[in-house]
């Protein structure tokens, strides 16, 4: 670990370690460097102020988690761990998403759950046929829609206290996964009807 990841994480340390004392918003950049043994100067050589700082944690522990989840195509996985690692923050993640920074925890968990939608979409596309796929703009709909719904149950847990585990809560996302990958399925075989001149199933009801 490099020397400027140990000074930012023992400053994202002293941060969440006051935030079990105080709200966010009365914490000074005084108190952040007083409470690791660092100065001032040290913490504007890496941060521009206290939100900067919030910004790198949300980063590095949720979006870094996310984006490699993606890769690997374990969804479920990378959820499960983002929400133990808020859990076991959750001192850090319920003060901070009831200051302004939520709408970067916001920005930060839907692109990056978004991006892992759009993945999962284009996997069902591309196998289920070797013609005509979903336009672009579809899946990009999809994606969107679904992340609005899995983002919003998370931000909801969190506000709430975090009760549930965050094994029932992944549980409970999954079906939002599923769910996006039947309609993308069925618009597929809507979309491949249509281009073979056929009426698409719900038209058949029509007078």
């Amino acid at each position: 670990m490099s020397d400027s990841l140990i000074t930012k994480k023992a400053m994202a340390d002293s941060l969440k370690s006051l935030m079990g004392k105080k709200s966010l918003e009365k914490i000074t950049v005084s108190d952040i460097v007083h409470n690791c043994g660092l100065n001032r100067q040290t913490f504007y050589y890496h941060f521009k102020d206290k939100y900067d700082l919030v910004n790198w944690i949300y980063y590095n522990e949720i979006v870094s988690t996310l984006e490699k989840a993606s890769d690997s195509g374990n969804w479920s996985s990378a959820m499960l761990e983002v929400l133990s690692i808020m859990k076991k923050e959750k001192v850090f993640y319920i003060g901070s998403l009831n200051m302004d920074c939520q709408n970067i925890f916001y920005s930060y968990l839907f692109n990056a759950t978004k991006a892992m939608l759009l993945k999962i979409i284009n996997q069902v596309v591309k196998h289920a046929t070797s013609k005509r796929a979903i336009e672009p703009t579809d899946r990009i709909f999809i994606a969107e829609f679904y992340t609005y719904g899995l983002v919003g149950m998370v931000i909801q847990w969190a506000r709430n206290g975090m009760k549930e585990p965050p094994a029932d809560i992944v549980s409970r996302l999954d079906h939002f996964i599923d769910d996006s990958k039947r309609v993308s399925a069925i618009l597929y075989l809507k979309e491949k009807e249509q281009q073979e001149g056929k009426a698409p199933e719900l038209a058949s009801h029509s007078h």
